[in-house]
């Protein structure tokens, strides 16, 4: 369970950092990401993407440390799971990306593959003390 808890303290606190500079520089953020949010409405939505919505995760990831770190690592997945699928079909759909891109879709692999293993690993140890009990009974 140290493990578990471990990755999401670490998760928890990347995704608050990175929302961070969506708040207070999002000109140079976008900048840096290498997206263009001068159109009317696109820096609002990407202060919401890019600000909000991900320091709304960090915030639930810190409370399931708590609360309930099967249910962190289970919103780790999902997150950026669908991170990765959502950027593997724009891949599909367009397939001119970036350095940035190429790397969090690195990073999104990695964690998928890690935060899984963690998982199963999780459930395999769940399932034995089940059966221990059941057995006892």
């Amino acid at each position: 369970m140290k493990t578990e808890t471990l990755i999401l303290r670490i998760y928890a606190i990347v995704f608050i950092i990175f929302s961070l500079p969506a708040f207070f520089a999002p000109q140079q953020f976008a900048e840096i990401l290498q997206f263009n949010i001068d159109l009317p409405g696109a820096k609002m939505e990407f202060v919401a993407a890019y600000g909000g919505l991900i320091l709304g995760v960090g915030a639930f990831l810190m409370i399931c440390i708590r609360e309930n770190p099967r249910l962190g690592l289970l919103a780790i997945l999902c997150t950026v799971g669908s991170l990765m699928v959502g950027r593997i079909i724009g891949f599909v759909l367009d397939q001119d990306t970036t350095w940035v891109q190429n790397t969090f879709l690195v990073i999104e692999l990695m964690t998928v593959l890690l935060v899984s293993m963690l998982w199963i690993k999780q459930r395999n140890k769940q399932d034995q003390c089940f059966r221990q009990v059941s057995q006892q009974c």
